[in-house]
């Protein structure tokens, strides 16, 4: 604040803090500073100024590295599972791996605590690649089989809409 702000009289009326020419009786419901509508950020708890609005990456549900990889681990657990028994049942391949992917991306947002976000998506469409492949390659299998790129992409597909919430 400015000392002409703080030195107000009962029958004068504050001027914003960013345009002093703009008198104001809206204040930022954190700090209390003085700010116009051309100022103010709504947020859920009130009007702010942009200093208080501005939110961490925590507030804005970023998840942290250590919950990505908890979910990632999840989501290769399942993966895992999930491919030995798309690789061992020759029919319904397609339904197979939409269940796959589904399935990968309920334990990734499981481990991240039911939340979604674009990173957890791609965590999950990565774990449901990676386990696939991994179960292939370790059967003995084509990694790059047309049967299996489809089920790649399909099961990699539902898995990031599914984590990221875009479904």
């Amino acid at each position: 604040m400015t000392a002409d702000q703080t030195n107000t009289t009962p029958n004068t009326i504050p001027t914003c803090v960013n345009h002093p020419e703009v008198e104001t009786r809206l204040t930022c419901s954190s700090c209390g500073t003085p700010i116009c509508p051309r100022c103010m950020v709504t947020t859920a708890v009130g009007q702010k100024c942009r200093s208080c609005a501005r939110q961490s990456r925590h507030a804005k549900g970023t998840p942290e590295p250590a919950l990505l990889a908890r979910a990632f681990g999840a989501g290769v657990a399942v993966a895992v599972v999930g491919g030995a028994v798309l690789l061992f049942t020759p029919f319904l391949g397609l339904l197979l791996a939409a269940g796959l992917g589904l399935l990968v991306a309920a334990a990734t947002r499981w481990a991240a605590h039911r939340r979604v976000h674009t990173q957890l998506g791609v965590v999950a469409a990565a774990a449901a690649v990676l386990g696939l492949a991994g179960v292939a390659l370790v059967l003995g299998a084509n990694v790059l089989h047309p049967r299996l790129l489809l089920a790649y992409l399909i099961a990699g597909g539902i898995a990031f809409a599914r984590g990221s919430g875009v479904w």
